[in-house]
């Protein structure tokens, strides 16, 4: 392997982890929005691999338990310009978000990295109408 392979895989790797750290800070911020919004959208930071990014994302919880249902899946700001064609693809295009998966080593990162989720019963019946609308799509 030359070292132009081996930068770039490290350059997905970080990218990977970067979105994973992400996502870990929406699960605080959902564990807290259950107990006190659990209704309407609200901003998230957006799941984006770019480590300078905080772009602001407006989803409901069961939005983004329906994006999470799925570890290679994270959410992002809806332009070309949050997606990085040669680590992820575009999964949905919304109006307020896009959902996009990781392929690759960022996919396995993704899969490796997911905790146990701690949702609670009320969060569970918002991921399954979530699954449900989105599957009536």
């Amino acid at each position: 392997m030359d070292e132009t392979t081996n930068s770039s895989e490290a350059d997905e790797v970080r990218r990977a982890k970067n979105e994973v750290l992400l996502r870990r800070y929406n699960e605080h911020v959902e564990a807290e929005r259950l107990l006190t919004q659990p209704e309407g959208t609200r901003e998230w930071v957006g799941e984006c691999a770019d480590e300078r990014c905080a772009a602001q994302v407006r989803l409901s919880i069961a939005e983004y338990e329906a994006v999470r249902a799925e570890p290679t899946q994270f959410f992002v700001v809806p332009d070309e310009g949050h997606v990085d064609p040669d680590i992820e693809y575009v999964v949905r295009r919304e109006d307020r978000y896009w959902v996009i998966a990781k392929i690759g080593v960022g996919a396995e990162i993704s899969r490796s990295e997911r905790e146990p989720r701690r949702m609670s019963i009320g969060a569970r019946r918002l991921s399954r109408r979530a699954s449900r609308e989105a599957c009536a799509r």
